[in-house]
C-alpha cells in the first residue's frame, strides 16, 4: 500500500509499504479516509520540531476512516464503523496514568510524531485509540476533532466557566477553534490578531470580539470589554515571547494564563506573584474525544469555515507545500483518501 514518509529535513514522498495486520486480540484495522494537516508535521517536516532528528516518519495524527477488521476480544467496534483516532499511546503504570492523565505519561507515545502517523492507508491500533463517529459528520469534518480535543483540553485546563472572559492569542486553527469551544461553554471570548484574513476568519465564525491589534489599542480595547478588570484567562495560541508579559499585565487577579503554543515563554514572577495568577499547561488531551463528538453538531457550520483548503491523497507534497507557506488566509488543510488510487 501507499504511505507518504518523511525522510529527512524538508524531503518526503510516497513510498510502498507491507499493509498492516491485525497482530493482537483487541486490535483494530482502519481504512484512512482524511487526515488533518497540524502545524506539528509542518515542524517535523522542516526539521524544527524535538522530534524531527533526522528520523524517518509516517505523519499524521488527525485522521478518521472506517474500520476494516477487528481482533477477536474487540467489543465496541465492528466492521463499517466510522471512526476517528486518539493519537495517544500509555503505559497505563506509571504515576501520571495512575492519575488518569495518560497524555503526559513517562513513556507517551504521539501517532505521526513518534510513532508512524495516518498518512497511509490502512491504519491498526487499539481498540482504545478509535472513536465511532456518527454518519452526520463529514470526513472534512472528522479530521478536525482531534484538534477540537486539544482546545477542549484547554478549556478544561483552564476551569473555564460560563462567566468567565477569555483572550486568545492568534486566530490560527486551534485558536478558532478554542473560540468555538468556549463560547459554547458560555464564555466571553475575544481573540486578538494581526492577519487580514485570519481576522476575516474569526469574525465569519461569529467571534464576538475580533480585535485588530495593529489597528486597536489591544489593552486599552480589552480593558473596556472587561469593565477595567482584564480578561480571566488568556491563552497564547500565537507562540510569541513578547505577548507573554503582557499577558501577565492584562490579566484579571486570580487569572489564568495558558501558553497553548508550543514554545518557550517568560514573564515577570513577582507581577504574576502580586495577582495570584495561575500559569496553567495543557498538553495533548485527555477523556475529550466522546465529549466533542457527541456535542459536535454546535460546531460543524465553524469547522467547514475553519477548513480552507482539502487535497487528494495523491497530492500531499503539494498540501505540505502550502501548509508550509504559512499564508494568512489558509485554515486547516485535510487530506482525502481515493480508494481508487492507482
Amino acid at each position: 500500500m501507499k504511505a507518504f514518509m518523511i525522510e529527512d529535513t524538508r524531503f518526503a514522498g510516497f513510498i510502498e509499504v507491507e499493509e498492516p495486520q491485525i497482530c493482537s486480540p483487541t486490535a483494530v484495522k482502519v481504512q484512512v479516509e482524511s487526515v488533518g494537516i497540524c502545524g506539528t508535521d509542518i515542524k517535523i517536516y522542516e526539521g524544527h520540531h524535538s522530534l524531527s532528528m533526522g528520523q524517518k516518519r509516517i505523519p499524521g495524527h488527525e485522521f478518521a476512516g472506517v474500520v476494516t477488521e477487528i481482533g477477536g476480544q474487540v467489543k465496541g467496534l465492528k466492521k463499517g464503523d466510522r471512526v476517528v483516532h486518539e493519537p495517544i499511546s500509555y503505559c497505563g503504570q506509571c504515576y501520571a496514568c495512575l492519575k488518569g492523565e495518560g497524555n503526559v505519561c513517562a513513556q507517551v507515545k504521539v501517532t505521526g510524531c513518534n510513532m508512524s502517523g495516518g498518512l497511509e492507508e490502512y491504519f491498526v491500533s487499539d481498540e482504545r485509540q478509535w472513536h465511532r463517529i456518527p454518519d452526520w459528520i463529514s470526513w472534512n469534518e472528522a479530521a478536525l476533532i482531534e484538534p477540537y480535543t486539544i482546545a477542549a483540553q484547554v478549556c478544561a485546563r483552564a476551569e473555564l466557566a460560563p462567566e468567565d472572559t477569555l483572550l486568545i492569542y492568534g486566530a490560527g486553527p486551534i485558536g478558532l477553534m478554542l473560540a468555538d469551544t468556549a463560547i459554547h461553554m458560555g464564555a466571553m471570548v475575544m481573540i486578538s490578531e494581526i492577519s487580514d484574513g485570519r481576522l476575516r476568519m474569526a469574525r465569519e465564525i461569529g467571534i464576538p470580539y475580533v480585535i485588530d491589534s495593529t489597528r486597536d489599542n489591544l489593552r486599552e480595547r480589552v480593558m473596556e470589554l472587561t469593565g477595567g478588570y482584564g480578561p480571566n484567562i488568556i491563552a497564547d495560541c500565537a507562540g510569541i515571547v513578547q505577548l507573554d508579559e503582557e499577558a501577565i499585565d492584562m490579566l484579571s487577579p486570580c487569572g489564568r494564563f495558558v501558553p497553548v503554543a508550543a514554545v518557550p515563554f517568560m514573564f515577570d514572577g513577582y507581577k504574576a506573584m502580586r495577582k495570584q495568577l495561575k500559569i496553567v499547561a495543557s498538553r495533548l488531551q485527555m477523556h475529550q474525544f466522546a465529549p466533542v463528538i457527541s456535542n459536535f453538531r454546535q460546531y460543524q457550520e465553524h469547522a467547514d469555515r475553519i477548513i480552507t483548503d482539502v487535497f487528494d491523497f495523491r497530492d500531499t507534497k503539494k498540501a505540505f507545500a502550502l501548509a508550509g507557506q504559512r499564508r494568512p488566509e489558509t485554515g486547516k488543510i485535510v487530506l482525502r483518501f481515493n480508494k481508487y488510487m492507482d
